[in-house]
């Protein structure tokens, strides 16, 4: 009930004193502590309807509000099978053609996956750099079978395919391409922007295939 007052006692044992010599015999004592509580207020949850819908943003009513929420979901799901659906792609384009990679990229890889952790020691770096090594060996054997694949069948992103993407990102940013294209340039962000477009040209070149077997080339 609002107004409603309670205590509660509480001993404790004092574990440091003041400077005063007479605060430092003190210690180790019992002290007194009381605590008042003036009441106590209740989480009031808004109620599922129309208004809730309205407040959560561009929703007339909570059935619309419950379809975008599904439609999320089920965007999310679907983006998650397709990566899944991807890499297995990539694993079965490597697998039917092995070969090994240079060294040196493999470590730059790594350099790349580790460079903003925490300054380590040296034997501890070389147990992180190991760790992860199959890993990166894998993920580089990827990229060089992505761009043989967009080398060999031109799939490179072009200007005109960059130049539409940036376009809908400023319209859903409600900005402008210029704008786009200069923050792209500046975080260096624009090379990655090419390589997302290319790799989505490239997939969408191996599923237009018949069969994917280990005895596909790349």
């Amino acid at each position: 009930q609002a107004g409603r007052r309670s205590a509660l006692l509480l001993l404790v044992r004092s574990s440091q004193g003041g400077q005063d010599p007479s605060d430092q015999q003190r210690r180790g004592d019992l002290e007194r502590i009381e605590l008042t509580f003036l009441g106590r207020k209740e989480l009031e949850l808004p109620e599922l309807g129309d208004d809730l819908a309205k407040q959560a943003g561009e929703f007339e009513t909570l059935d619309d509000l419950k379809a975008s929420v599904r439609d999320d979901l089920e965007k999310e799901a679907g983006n998650q099978a397709e990566s899944v659906l991807r890499g297995r792609l990539l694993d079965l384009l490597v697998e039917a053609n092995p070969f090994d990679v240079p060294v040196s990229m493999v470590d730059r890889y790594i350099d790349g996956v580790i460079g903003e952790e925490p300054k380590l020691e040296p034997d501890q770096l070389q147990d992180v750099q190991d760790s992860i090594r199959p890993e990166a060996e894998k993920a580089v054997k990827r990229i060089l079978v992505l761009d043989r694949i967009a080398e060999t069948q031109a799939l490179a992103a072009t200007d005109e395919e960059i130049d539409s993407r940036v376009a809908q990102i400023a319209e859903v940013n409600n900005s402008t391409p210029e704008n786009i294209y200069a923050n792209l340039q500046k975080s260096g962000r624009l090379e990655t922007l090419k390589r997302e477009l290319t790799e989505q040209k490239i997939f969408s070149f191996i599923e237009q295939q018949s069969e994917i077997t280990d005895g596909t080339a790349a």
